[in-house]
């Protein structure tokens, strides 16, 4: 079994410093536990986002992270789990700005 009890005490951080942390939650997981154990957390989570968490170990040590983490936090690292720019390997396919790397940004008129 996983012990969670590091990324339940960071949550606690976060929630009380008001920051959006999961992304670093997230990447601390990984570095942490490697991509396939914080990918079961990370999925874990998600079941008790939409309402139906198992009554698995997993699903029972996953708990009190959700709970210091909240509803919006887990739903957002899930996300974070499910984004194929995130995973062990890939490429990224977007320039930092957030465009595709064949579109060119739009270019900045100025209306005189």
């Amino acid at each position: 079994m996983t012990d969670l009890k590091p990324w339940i005490t960071k949550a606690d951080h976060l929630r009380r410093d008001g920051r959006d942390g999961y992304e670093a939650l997230a990447r601390d997981m990984v570095h942490h536990l490697g991509w396939t154990r914080a990918l079961d957390v990370a999925t874990a989570l998600r079941s008790f986002v939409y309402g139906q968490p198992g009554g698995s170990e997993l699903h029972k040590a996953v708990e009190p992270l959700y709970r210091r983490l909240g509803w919006e936090q887990s739903a957002l690292l899930a996300c974070w789990f499910r984004d194929a720019r995130n995973r062990p390997g890939s490429q990224p396919k977007r320039r930092p700005g957030g465009w595709p790397t064949a579109a060119t940004p739009p270019t900045q008129t100025t209306d005189r």
